[in-house]
């Protein structure tokens, strides 16, 4: 029996058929707004998921469903599973040869919020040690506190940032390591006033972005990020930004 060969340039379009494509992509986020966060109908917004959208617009692609997840939950998947977007993820040395990226969405300051009644303004990281720090599991958030060699033993880990912003105004915790206007706004979400709060120490800027599963194909990515690009600059990306970062 004759051995069964396919022409090469069918199998280079079976190949291309098996690529994941947009529609079979799954798009995760987390709460953590302004960025990120469901409406009083359970359904995803802000900043990145109207951005996202608006990504989809003008690539011609139909809206997909977003998951709400725990940060941890999401980033664990965004390492298991060929297909997945997460988002807004930070865009670290550690995590960049994990992922294929599409940026920015913002560039965001991390920082370490302290209570203003407590005073606490450190003058260098070696003073981190000295206190207890709520922080989110996973986040890029406990990775900067990590690279600065505190111990884990002074961190104390949420699975929400919710979690971690409780931790502080209850006095569990002295710090609370956080993406700067996200920590602000869950704070006042929480119903405390923003102003009783200050920035203690600023552990670094990175830029929020997309992150794509490995086996996401290139041209996959680079059409996103094609988009990504036209949108960014477009005057309705200036009314978003002022929908959702006023203090920009």
């Amino acid at each position: 029996m004759r051995p069964w060969h396919l022409p090469p340039l069918l199998l280079l379009l079976l190949a291309s058929l098996a690529q994941a494509e947009p529609g079979k992509l799954e798009y995760l986020s987390e709460v953590s707004p302004p960025f990120n966060f469901s409406d009083e109908q359970g359904q995803a917004t802000g900043l990145s998921v109207e951005l996202l959208q608006m990504i989809w617009k003008a690539r011609g692609v139909a809206p997909q469903p977003i998951r709400i997840l725990p940060w941890a939950r999401g980033y664990n998947l965004l390492q298991q599973q060929p297909n997945v977007v997460l988002f807004a993820t930070a865009r670290t040395p550690q995590r960049e040869p994990l992922f294929k990226w599409a940026c920015p969405i913002d560039h965001s300051e991390f920082v370490l919020l302290g209570r203003k009644a407590d005073n606490i303004t450190l003058g260098s990281e070696a003073e981190i040690s000295h206190y207890k720090v709520g922080v989110v599991r996973s986040t890029v958030s406990k990775q900067l506190l990590l690279d600065r060699g505190i111990d884990e033993r002074n961190l104390m880990l949420a699975n929400r940032l919710t979690q971690a912003a409780k931790m502080l105004t209850s006095g569990r915790a002295t710090l609370f390591a956080t993406n700067k206007l996200v920590g602000y706004q869950t704070l006042l979400q929480l119903g405390f006033k923003p102003d009783d709060f200050n920035v203690a120490f600023v552990l670094d800027a990175k830029p929020l972005c997309y992150a794509f599963s490995r086996q996401v194909p290139d041209s996959e990515i680079a059409l996103f990020q094609q988009a990504l690009t036209h949108v960014v600059a477009s005057p309705e990306f200036v009314t978003l930004q002022a929908k959702y970062l006023p203090m920009h």
